[in-house]
């Protein structure tokens, strides 16, 4: 499962961020997955409840946002949402086009209690 792996590797991220800015207490963590990223949401959200539980006191929860899969024709320039992972567009059925979203991982914020003068949120 690449999936624990991935939230192994976010863990890192997040700690090595808390400890660089000086963050305060850990809350929440929202993150982007897109349709098209290779990660199954379900499995992200059960491997971030495993493996959380080991590096933060408190209960922490992970905020995640699907990006739905969109892509650009490269023929007629239609912007169209992929469906069913059929790259073919709408408007001229060229299949030649470029993924737009959807296919990204992306750290959004960080959810943290203030200490002095360190904000609530990063992004």
């Amino acid at each position: 499962m690449h999936e624990r792996s991935f939230v192994s590797n976010l863990i890192a991220q997040v700690l090595d961020e808390q400890r660089r800015r000086q963050l305060g207490r850990l809350h929440g963590i929202r993150l982007e997955l897109g349709e098209f990223s290779g990660f199954e949401p379900q499995l992200v959200e059960l491997a971030f409840e495993e493996l959380a539980a080991h590096f933060w006191k408190g209960p922490v929860r992970l905020e995640l946002s699907v990006v739905m899969l969109s892509a650009e024709c490269l023929n007629c320039a239609t912007l169209f949402r992929v469906e069913s992972f059929r790259f073919v567009c709408p408007a001229c059925s060229s299949s030649s086009v470029r993924i737009t979203s959807g296919n990204e991982t992306r750290l959004v914020s960080l959810d943290v209690e203030p200490i002095g003068i360190h904000e609530e949120s990063m992004s």
